[in-house]
């Protein structure tokens, strides 16, 4: 079979017509190249974006249970320094025996000794004592320092003094409120097995 012979200027009509063939392949092959790299890309930042997001999540959850921990762990610790016994009186009580032995310890005469009225404060109830005695300005130093150090969770809500001699000022009357601290739970709980008891 015998193909027609091609002159020289259909040659150069075919050449040309080939390179602008493959120059529009080659166009729309980068053109495809360019958006489907720069759809990737878009999907890639939308993905580390998302990404990041979760692990900041992640990062945030862990520190509010950090947190949540330490502060549960301080509220444990400080609950141990509760006063004991479940209801106002026995708390009262107890109350009044610690600050008669702490103030013994320094050779303090308690003259002065009451429980008054428990308060409400939130989920605890505060215990409020009343003690009064004559002692030196140091000894009463002294046993506000051993207060502070107390095995209980106790503050000094009121504080009064007076000079019992004008010409011997070193001894003053001193009448002190302070405060300690029981679990409503607890009370909650003792109220209901009495109840159950008495049904």
């Amino acid at each position: 079979m015998n193909l027609p012979k091609v002159n020289e200027r259909e040659k150069k009509v075919l050449i040309i017509g080939g390179i602008v063939v493959i120059l529009i392949i080659a166009f729309y092959a980068f053109t495809w190249y360019s958006d489907t790299k720069k759809s990737i890309k878009e999907f890639s930042d939308a993905k580390l974006f998302m990404l990041q997001k979760q692990i900041n999540k992640i990062s945030e959850k862990e520190y509010i249970e950090m947190r949540y921990k330490a502060v549960q762990q301080e509220l444990e610790r400080q609950e141990k320094k509760l006063l004991r016994g479940n209801t106002p009186p026995v708390a009262a009580a107890a109350l009044q025996k610690f600050l008669k032995e702490t103030a013994s310890s320094l050779n303090i005469d308690v003259k002065l000794e009451r429980a008054l009225n428990p308060v409400d404060a939130e989920s605890y109830r505060s215990i409020p004592v009343e003690i009064g005695f004559t002692a030196s300005t140091r000894k009463l130093k002294e046993l506000l320092l051993k207060l502070r150090k107390s095995p209980f969770l106790v503050t000094v809500a009121e504080i009064k003094v007076r000079v019992t001699n004008i010409s011997k000022p070193e001894d003053i009357y001193t009448t002190l409120v302070v405060t300690g601290f029981i679990k409503k739970s607890a009370e909650k709980d003792k109220d209901k097995k009495e109840a159950k008891s008495v049904t």
